[in-house]
């Protein structure tokens, strides 16, 4: 099953990105880099994105800063259909990029369902926007109905784009377990280096308890952390840069 894997970002993701590309290809997913065209990634990334055969696409619709509004969550959707019609492929990934893929058959077990998420057990509706599938024809039926829909700049695009794709048919919520199961938010969800194998998806960048100090460095190197202690424990090493 090709599975291509939308991965979000921008320029100040650019330290952050690398790790999460080699988590996708490690995970058999296909990378593909979605940069911001009012913040692109800086020219060392790109190059090294091209050396590596990955695919880099530049998006324009408004993000407002951390992926909000309506017209954000249609042109994600967007993003993602399109995505999908170019690889040919049935399901396709977004991603944010501080989030690693451990274990794609977390996604792919359900590859009959019309959406799969991730959930916290705490209300908060919807899937969370750090990883979830959608198939590629209901991505397209959700940016057409977005299109549609009233602007509402400050819509979260996880919350937006679940509603819109829950409202036609079933979808699929994987919950957190703190202990064993489909992921986890770091770095106080569970240690990146013990913790890491317990896992599907791992999240890094929920703020710590005692703030940022650098959230670019910090998010970079608990992921070099999985990448190089926690994964390869129970996986191979990710290649080198």
């Amino acid at each position: 099953m090709i599975l291509p894997a939308c991965i979000f970002t921008y320029a100040g993701g650019a330290l952050v990105l690398p790790w999460t590309v080699r988590g996708a290809l490690r995970a058999g997913l296909v990378p593909v880099v979605c940069e911001d065209a009012a913040s692109p990634l800086p020219g060392h990334v790109r190059g090294w994105l091209m050396h590596e055969g990955i695919d880099l696409i530049t998006t324009t619709f408004p993000r407002r800063g951390n992926l909000n509004g309506t017209d954000c969550a249609a042109g994600i959707c967007r993003t993602l259909a399109e995505t999908a019609l170019r690889y040919g492929a049935t399901h396709v990934l977004k991603l944010d990029d501080d989030t690693v893929v451990m274990d794609r058959r977390v996604f792919t077990r359900h590859r009959h369902a019309r959406a799969v998420g991730l959930t916290w057990p705490d209300g908060r509706p919807g899937a969370y926007g750090m990883a979830y599938m959608l198939r590629a024809d209901v991505a397209e039926d959700a940016a057409a109905c977005l299109d549609r829909s009233p602007l509402r700049p400050g819509a979260p695009e996880d919350i937006t784009i679940w509603e819109a794709v829950s409202r036609k048919g079933r979808v699929v919520e994987r919950r957190f377990r703190p202990h064993k199961g489909p992921f986890s938010a770091l770095p106080f969800g569970a240690d990146a280096v013990d913790g890491a194998a317990r896992f599907d998806v791992l999240n890094v960048g929920t703020p710590p308890r005692q703030g940022w100090t650098n959230r670019a460095v910090q998010i970079a190197s608990e992921l070099q952390r999985v990448a190089n202690s926690g994964y390869a424990s129970v996986r191979s090493r990710w290649p080198p840069l």
